[in-house]
């Protein structure tokens, strides 16, 4: 069941795995069009230091008091992050070129 539209074709085509799989710095290709694309990776790179804040600090405050009350801050952080991940836009990527083997043997 696509959901997400394909940066492209315009057309929604993308589903919520390659959405997933996007937000995890991977490309996705197009079902419709066979368009790459791809999370912009500045966005990407802020995200990941947001996870890794939310990881840092509240873990540590879950370990170091002893407290269930930081783990589920600490989750509910990561769910949100998660969440805020699949509304960051796609952007096209150039199709890969074809892979040229240099074999100089004759």
């Amino acid at each position: 069941m696509p959901m997400f539209e394909c940066p492209h074709c315009k057309l929604p085509s993308l589903t919520l795995k390659q959405k997933l799989f996007a937000g995890n710095w991977l490309d996705v290709n197009c079902s419709s069009c066979k368009g790459r694309s791809c999370v912009y990776p500045a966005l990407l790179v802020a995200l990941y230091f947001f996870y890794t804040w939310d990881v840092m600090l509240f873990g540590y405050l879950a370990v170091h008091e002893a407290s269930m009350l930081y783990l589920g801050i600490m989750l509910g952080g990561w769910l949100l992050l998660e969440a805020f991940g699949l509304s960051l836009p796609l952007v096209r990527m150039k199709p890969k070129l074809p892979h040229v083997s240099t074999d100089s043997s004759s």
